[in-house]
Order: structure tokens, then C-alpha cells, then sequence
């Protein structure tokens, strides 16, 4: 009864603002929909002004296909079902597989993989930074699994995903909130770094599409360097301001979600 109360309630506002101009100048349009970004949909019903549309075909923005309109936009709203969130889960494991051995491969050989004196050897990275080989690998297989993971999902739930979102939240008042990727430049070439402190930033969030405060399930990809089974939490150190937690409890505490956050490692799999 929920779902088809929101499609009467969406349907009438559709009717009352349409898609054309008789909107008043004052209001601005229906603001209220901009959670649902990513979508010619959602574009349409930002814009009172818009009259056509190419591409989607939930894009038709005449009051006789509202009823049609108010139905894609209330299914773009729900979260995966059971089955669905288990073909992404086997999707991210293949990725995380597949970007694992592809990288040690083009490092090391066919058939080969990093001793545990390698992992420890200093390298530079494209930054000129120095830094451990297992910590470059692990940057380079990230950067290999992310670009696996959005060929294989955009197809289906584009804007249903989120890859390495960053969020910032308060511990005393359990406040979460989004910070932009340009937010997140402007700090860092203005110096501003201590800003970042304390964000959160997962590997992979599945949320309500176009919405990533609204998480089901968080995970986390972990490549370890010489010993597949090391696969765990990182904890925070002293003095930092989750210190004594780890990754997972922090993305529980400060994401919720229906699902407990999981590591994604190429031998384990999904692990929670």
C-alpha cells in the first residue's frame, strides 16, 4: 500500500507542475527530486521548463503520462532484492579475482606473485612518493576492479552505486553527510587537509538510486600482498577520532544499511 500511496501522491504532483511553464516564477520547481539525479527522469522533473526529451522513455513530460512517469520514478527509489544484490556481490567477487591476478601477472610474470620480502620494498608511485610494493598493488588492482566493476554495473543500476564515495560524520551528534569529490579538491589544494580527517570513504556502496545517503550494503576490496588469508578490518590508531574501531564497525555506525559491511578479497570472496 506504501508504494502505491507514493505513486498517487508523485502522479499528483506531476499534475499540479507538469513539465511545461505555468509553473509561477517564484517557486523554482519541484526541487524535492534532485535525490534522483543520473536519470533524463529526474532532469525532466527538475526542469518546469523542459518540454521534450531523448533517450529514456520514462521521459514524457505531458500530464497523460504522468501515472507512467510517477510508477519509473517510485521503482527508481527501491533498493535491490536478495537476488539481485547477490549478482552484484558475485560481480564485485570476479572483478576483485580478476584484477588480483591481471596486475600480479603484468608485475611479476605469468604464475607469479610477490614473495613477502618484495611487499616490503620501497617503490615510488605516479606521485613520486615513496611507498611499500604492497601498498602500490594495491592501488593499481583497486584502480583495475573499480574499472571492472562499472563496466559490468552501469549497464543495470547506474546510480544505484557509488565507487569510493566520501562521507563525513560526527560522532557526538551520529550525523552523516556526502562530500563531493570537488569539495574534497578545493580542501586539498587550498591545504585544508585536516578537513578530511575522520571521512569515511568505502570502496563500493550500494544505495537508492541516485541517493548514496540511503546505503544497503558497504564493502570494502582487499588484495593482500603475499598471504591470501590476510584479509581484515583496518584499525584506527590512537588519537585518531574513530581510534580502537575498525572499518567495518565505522561504516555500520555512520552508514547503516540493511546489510553488514563486507571485505571483497579474491581468495575469500565476500566476508563479513
Amino acid at each position: 500500500m506504501r508504494s502505491v500511496h507514493a505513486v498517487w501522491l508523485l502522479t499528483a504532483s506531476l499534475m499540479l507542475v507538469g513539465c511545461g511553464t505555468a509553473a509561477p516564477s517564484g517557486r523554482g520547481g519541484p526541487r524535492h527530486f534532485a535525490q534522483t539525479a543520473d536519470s533524463a527522469t529526474s532532469v525532466c522533473m527538475r526542469n518546469p521548463a523542459c518540454y521534450t526529451a531523448v533517450g529514456e522513455d520514462a521521459v514524457l513530460p505531458w500530464l497523460a503520462r504522468a501515472a507512467s512517469v510517477a510508477r519509473t520514478a517510485s521503482a527508481a527509489l527501491r533498493l535491490l532484492s536478495a537476488a539481485e544484490l547477490h549478482r552484484v556481490e558475485s560481480i564485485l567477487v570476479d572483478c576483485v579475482k580478476a584484477a588480483h591476478f591481471q596486475v600480479n601477472e603484468r608485475m611479476f610474470g605469468q604464475g607469479k606473485r610477490p614473495t613477502l620480502e618484495q611487499c616490503e620494498e620501497k617503490v615510488k608511485n605516479p606521485w613520486n612518493q615513496e611507498v611499500k610494493l604492497s601498498v602500490e598493488l594495491g592501488r593499481l588492482k583497486h584502480e583495475d576492479a573499480f574499472e571492472c566493476v562499472r563496466r559490468e554495473l552501469d549497464a543495470f543500476m547506474q546510480g544505484g552505486y557509488s565507487i569510493e564515495p566520501r562521507y563525513a560524520y560526527n560522532v557526538k551528534t551520529k550525523q552523516t553527510r556526502l562530500i563531493s569529490r570537488e569539495q574534497v579538491e578545493e580542501w586539498l589544494q587550498a591545504g585544508w587537509q585536516h578537513l578530511l580527517l575522520g571521512t569515511l570513504v568505502p570502496d563500493f556502496v550500494i544505495h537508492e538510486t541516485g541517493n548514496p545517503l540511503k546505503v544497503q550494503a558497504v564493502y570494502d576490496f582487499k588484495f593482500p600482498c603475499a598471504n591470501d588469508l590476510d584479509v581484515q578490518w583496518r584499525l584506527y590508531p590512537p588519537r585518531h577520532p574513530y581510534q580502537f574501531k575498525d572499518q567495518g564497525r565505522m561504516y555500520k555506525e555512520a552508514l547503516g544499511g540493511d546489510e553488514t559491511p563486507a571485505l571483497v578479497s579474491p581468495i575469500l570472496g565476500i566476508n563479513r
